[in-house]
């Protein structure tokens, strides 16, 4: 049972959400594009999987099935998820202790780390519109 998610559902409409607010950010938008690969997510309780497609002209994100082989992938809970994109869990002791389990060469990846900040923010003005203020971490 997740501690923050009644569904599925929730969890992408969060994500994607605070991606459409982040890339319209043409800056945040630039360096995302500039990865060149195919991340995934995937969440478990509940299982959900979220995807950013960097290799084309045009960044596109989504959720469900990817539209190609990831370059790199991410493994995690949905609850640490929602821990992550609030910067509350350090992503890479996160890896270190496998809490995140990577596939893939995510060195590009985390060079993203630092935009957490900027994604929390946009994390919880997504979680408030939803309703979900109860699950803002501060």
């Amino acid at each position: 049972m997740s501690e923050f998610w009644n569904n599925a559902e929730e969890v992408s409409t969060a994500i994607l959400g605070m991606f459409d607010k982040t890339f319209k950010d043409a800056s945040i938008k630039a360096k995302a594009e500039g990865l060149k690969n195919l991340l995934v997510f995937n969440y478990s309780n509940p299982d959900v999987t979220i995807w950013i497609d960097s290799r084309g002209e045009e960044l596109k994100y989504g959720s469900g099935s990817p539209p190609d082989k990831a370059d790199v992938e991410m493994n995690l809970s949905a609850d640490d998820a929602h821990r992550t994109w609030s910067n509350k869990l350090n992503v890479m002791v996160s890896i270190a202790k496998k809490k995140i389990v990577l596939v893939g060469n995510a060195t590009r990846v985390l060079k993203l780390v630092p935009l957490l900040r900027i994604l929390a923010v946009n994390y919880n003005e997504q979680l408030k519109e939803m309703e979900k203020e109860s699950i803002i971490l501060n």
